[in-house]
């Protein structure tokens, strides 16, 4: 599609500024797009790794539940975890960060982790100690989860802009430009025509 447009000189200068910002707003939206690429993969990596870790001492969690099963009974274990429940003694609460230049919900633990509780069993004392340090983690990956979400809607909005931009938009200014000096020249070609039709008349 052609920009429409009257081929004269004012209108020649502004669409040369126009692509004068173009394609430095081309290339500023492209050099954003790759740092946030680097930063989108080095976010994943953190959160495959943080994803591995929490699937790995859940299963360790799992592992000793199942060795208190043998000699303890499901009823008991569970008033067990009641009690681990009723220790905690933090909230769960978020706020609005900005980040990348991208405004995202953070979640955080408010309070402390201290009053853990303790059993002359080892299995009881380990799923509770691991029970507590597993919330901040599955806080933290929620975290990376969420900015993992907004900078891929970032990135996806950031490549139609310079799709837009180098396939679109800037080949129709230059088209533009060239289309209106093609016709300023040839209005000066026909200009010194008729000029020098003129001369030749007057002598």
């Amino acid at each position: 599609m052609k920009l429409k447009i009257n081929p004269n000189r004012m209108n020649l200068l502004r669409l040369r500024k126009r692509l004068k910002f173009a394609v430095r707003g081309h290339k500023l939206l492209k050099d954003k797009q790759e740092q946030l690429s680097k930063e989108f993969n080095s976010l994943i990596k953190k959160l495959l790794v943080l994803r591995q870790d929490i699937e790995k001492q859940l299963n360790e969690i799992h592992n000793h539940i199942r060795q208190l099963l043998q000699y303890t009974t499901k009823d008991q274990l569970e008033r067990v975890f009641e009690v681990v429940n009723n220790k905690q003694n933090f909230q769960i609460k978020s706020r609005m960060v900005v980040r990348f230049n991208m405004k995202y919900k953070e979640y955080y633990l408010e309070g402390n982790k201290a009053n853990l509780y303790f059993s002359t069993d080892p299995y009881i004392n380990f799923i509770s100690l691991r029970i507590f340090e597993i919330y901040e983690k599955l806080v933290y990956l929620s975290n990376l989860e969420s900015l993992c979400e907004v900078m891929t809607k970032e990135l996806e909005t950031i490549r139609r802009r310079v799709n837009a931009l180098e396939y679109v938009l800037i080949p129709q200014i230059r088209a533009a430009i060239k289309f209106i000096v093609n016709r300023l020249n040839e209005f000066e070609r026909t200009n010194i025509t008729q000029l020098m039709r003129i001369k030749q008349l007057m002598e």
